[in-house]
């Protein structure tokens, strides 16, 4: 498996204080597997751009391989948030990624370590021309850093063994206790997003037109036009 994973770590400040990183332990797990990895934590946005700029370039430039984007965070339906409180909502977090995603052509998997984290592929329901990720791999509820911990680690020593994507899923479930791990395609909900959309704005200008209809009906205007002096 010619990738190596990309962690970005912001746990909360209290989370610091106990010593509770998500991040670190799984690297701890990358180094016993040799499985290539680079680490940054980051505590406000500005650390995180400095994450997705200058570091994941010296990074690229080290291991010359695509990598693998782990997102270790508190987060909820709406998007992460950072160690100094501040919030992201996905749209947010879109645009940082969006020059990676671009330089990836679509082959760029996420791994949100969040609660709700799978409400990350919101990241993906876009139309316009930027390529969205390949797959986005997150929990749809709350979730616990040991689950996520087991969830994960089990997730990567079999991904860098050459196991698909779907049943890493499956394996991560069951080794975690926590079935409410789900794996996105972003091709798929770019897709689907694209075709809601058009479907949404034929479905407002039927409706628009039939409201029409109906005042200038009650009016006589168009029903008159051929009476016309």
């Amino acid at each position: 498996m010619t990738q190596f994973v990309y962690v970005i770590e912001s746990p909360a400040d209290a989370d610091l204080l106990d010593g509770r990183t998500e991040g670190k332990s799984l690297c701890e797990a990358f180094q016993l597997a040799d499985i290539p990895y680079s680490y940054s934590l980051v505590t406000t946005p500005k650390t995180l751009e400095e994450s997705l700029g200058p570091r994941l370039i010296k990074a690229l430039s080290h291991f010359n391989q695509p990598p693998i984007l782990h997102l270790s965070m508190h987060g909820n339906d709406e998007g992460v948030a950072l160690t100094n409180g501040e919030f992201l909502t996905w749209a947010n977090l879109r645009k940082l990624l969006t020059p990676l995603t671009n330089t990836m052509e679509g082959g760029l998997l996420i791994c949100m370590s969040s609660c709700f984290g799978s409400s990350g592929c919101r990241m993906a329901m876009h139309e316009d021309t930027d390529h969205p990720f390949w797959a986005l791999v997150g929990n749809s509820q709350t979730a616990l850093w040991s689950d996520a911990a087991v969830a994960y680690i089990t997730f990567y020593h079999l991904f860098f063994k050459g196991v698909s994507v779907e049943q890493c899923l499956e394996r991560m479930r069951s080794a975690s206790g926590d079935n409410n791990f789900m794996v996105f395609s972003g091709l798929s909900i770019k897709a689907n997003w694209a075709s809601f959309m058009e479907g949404s704005r034929r479905a407002s200008m039927v409706q628009a037109l039939r409201n029409y209809s109906s005042t200038v009906g009650t009016s006589g205007g168009l029903l008159n036009i051929g009476n016309n002096p």
